[in-house]
């Protein structure tokens, strides 16, 4: 066996502590050449209602510590073009700077606005745009649904003119019988699957007692965004892993539903800031639902 020439084994030592103290960990040193590939973060969002009360104070810092905690994206709330009053260019352009993107975004979002909703969406980089309920549309009729469900196939429509995908949100009133029919069932059966997705608000199906995975079953590849909320014992939401949801049941079907993203969200955080109940919640669904 040939032996090393004398000074090597210091040259490696100290090649390796040169890498190490550029934050690089190398599981073993040889004399072969390293081959150092960077790692693909799995991609998780966050909706930015969780962290509202700190959110429109500070839009950067909140940024920073979304991205610092291990989010790559985010979900944001009420965008009418803008978002927060900021540009949807600007907007983008500040997301980045901390290595955000943002995948979607909840608005209120009609058949008429449609158009020029999509086309802002597009200058933000979005791919995929929500209406979280009805928006004060009225939903106390089996036609109510009815009509919501035609308006939804419109929007729908339009938005994939512009190459974006076009969801619902629920919550849990769609869940509330009318006329012996559970009315969620109804923008289910009479929207176009090519047209619209469903965003389960898994929180939501929870308080109302639903089995989520019977509607997985019913309805393959409707389902592309999931919002990932737990339900305490108070049966208010609380840090995932927490509560009683069955995630590492759910996230089985995700291949049958068509899902494409992880979207954390807490409304209530009685077990500490929302950052903090933000960053617990992203190791449990980094360890068990990534």
């Amino acid at each position: 066996m040939k032996k090393n020439e004398p000074g090597s084994n210091r040259r490696d030592f100290l090649r390796m502590l040169s890498l190490l103290s550029a934050g690089v960990f190398l599981p073993m040193v040889t004399n072969k050449a390293f081959s150092l590939q960077p790692v693909e973060k799995k991609k998780i969002a966050v909706q930015l209602w969780s962290l509202r009360e700190i959110l429109k104070n500070n839009i950067p810092n909140v940024l920073a510590e979304i991205s610092r905690i291990g989010f790559t994206g985010i979900e944001p709330y009420g965008f009418n073009g803008k978002f927060y009053d900021i540009e949807a260019g600007e907007f983008r352009k500040m997301c980045a700077d901390f290595n955000l993107e943002i995948y979607s975004t909840h608005t209120g979002i009609t058949a008429e606005n449609a158009e020029f909703y999509s086309e802002k969406a597009l200058e933000a980089g979005l791919q995929y745009i929500v209406l979280p309920s009805f928006a004060g549309r009225p939903n106390k009729t089996i036609a109510d649904y009815q009509k919501l469900a035609e308006e939804l196939n419109i929007i729908g429509g339009i938005c994939n003119r512009y190459g974006l995908h076009f969801g619902y949100h629920n919550h849990d009133f769609e869940f509330q019988k009318i006329e012996g029919i559970i009315p969620y069932d109804i923008l289910l059966k009479e929207t176009e699957s090519d047209k619209v997705f469903f965003q389960p608000d898994t929180y939501f199906f929870e308080k109302a007692g639903m089995n989520l995975t019977e509607i997985f079953a019913r309805y393959p590849g409707r389902f592309l965004l999931w919002h990932i909320k737990d339900m305490g014992n108070d049966r208010n939401s609380c840090i995932i892993g927490n509560g009683t949801v069955d995630f590492k049941n759910l996230i089985k079907w995700s291949e049958q539903t068509g899902l494409k993203l992880l979207i954390y969200e807490q409304e209530e955080c009685a077990e500490g800031s929302p950052l903090i109940c933000a960053e617990q919640s992203i190791q449990y669904i980094q360890r068990y639902l990534l």
